[in-house]
């Protein structure tokens, strides 16, 4: 699965970060924010803050990263791509 976060510098342009689907302890699944050495938790709140701000999700697979955020498959911010 690809997916990466859209957002755009204050002079528009174009940034992405990738995202990765972990599954916890329990099986949830739970979406991280890829760093340079680490992940970090990206939650539901922080996608509708930076959605509101103009961002997005590019996915290949929409129904993983919403379940991962716990948000609805036809929510506006998750875009489908092909690769």
């Amino acid at each position: 699965m690809t997916a990466r976060l859209i957002v755009f510098t204050k002079d528009g342009r174009k940034v992405s970060q990738p995202l990765a689907v972990h599954h916890t302890e329990s099986s949830n699944p739970e979406l991280k924010i890829v760093l340079d050495t680490s992940t970090e938790h990206f939650s539901e709140w922080l996608f509708f803050f930076m959605r509101d701000l103009g961002g997005y999700i590019e996915t290949t697979n929409p129904e993983a990263v919403c379940a991962a955020l716990n948000i609805p498959c036809d929510e506006e911010g998750i875009v489908k791509v092909d690769k």
